[in-house]
C-alpha cells in the first residue's frame, strides 16, 4: 500500500512538473525532454572530459552546454538568489589547454560569451525530490 501511495504521488508530481515545464516559454514537452536531455548528456561528458584529461570531448561537452542556455553547477550556493552557472567559455579554454583544436575552441568559447543560446528566459538546475529521483529542470525567469 506505501508503495502504491509513493507511485501514485510520484506519478502525479511528475505530470505535474511535465505540464509546467513544458508550457514555458511555448515549448514542447518534446523539445523540452530533448534539451534536458542534452544537458544531462552535457554535464557528464564534461566531467569525463575533465577526469580523462580529454579535449575533444570538452569541447563538445562546452558547445553543448553553450547551446543549452545557461545551466546551474550541481552544488554551487546561490548569491544574490542566482545560481553560479557553468562557464562554457572556461570549458572551452581548458579543452584548448587538454589538446583540442584551437579554433574551435575559440569559435565555442566566443558562441558561449556572445549569448546566442537557444534559450534565455531561464536557467537549467539539477534537482532531486525526496526520494531521490533527479532530473535537470528549467526555471524560468
Amino acid at each position: 500500500m506505501i508503495m502504491f501511495r509513493k507511485a501514485l504521488a510520484l506519478a502525479f508530481v511528475a505530470g505535474l512538473a511535465s505540464a509546467t515545464l513544458a508550457h514555458a516559454g511555448g515549448i514542447t514537452p518534446e523539445k523540452q525532454a530533448d534539451a534536458r536531455t542534452k544537458v544531462e548528456t552535457a554535464v557528464a561528458l564534461a566531467n569525463i572530459a575533465k577526469a580523462d584529461k580529454d579535449g575533444e570531448a570538452m569541447l563538445v561537452a562546452a558547445r553543448m552546454l553553450a547551446e543549452a542556455g545557461p545551466v546551474a553547477e550541481q552544488g554551487a550556493k546561490m548569491t544574490d538568489g542566482k545560481p553560479t552557472f557553468i562557464d562554457a567559455g572556461k570549458m572551452a579554454a581548458m579543452a584548448k589547454e587538454l589538446g583540442a583544436d584551437a579554433k574551435k575552441a575559440d569559435a565555442v568559447a566566443s558562441m558561449a560569451t556572445s549569448g546566442e543560446t537557444a534559450r534565455s528566459d531561464g536557467y537549467w538546475y539539477y534537482s532531486c525530490d525526496s526520494y531521490n529521483n533527479c532530473q535537470w529542470i528549467y526555471a524560468g525567469y
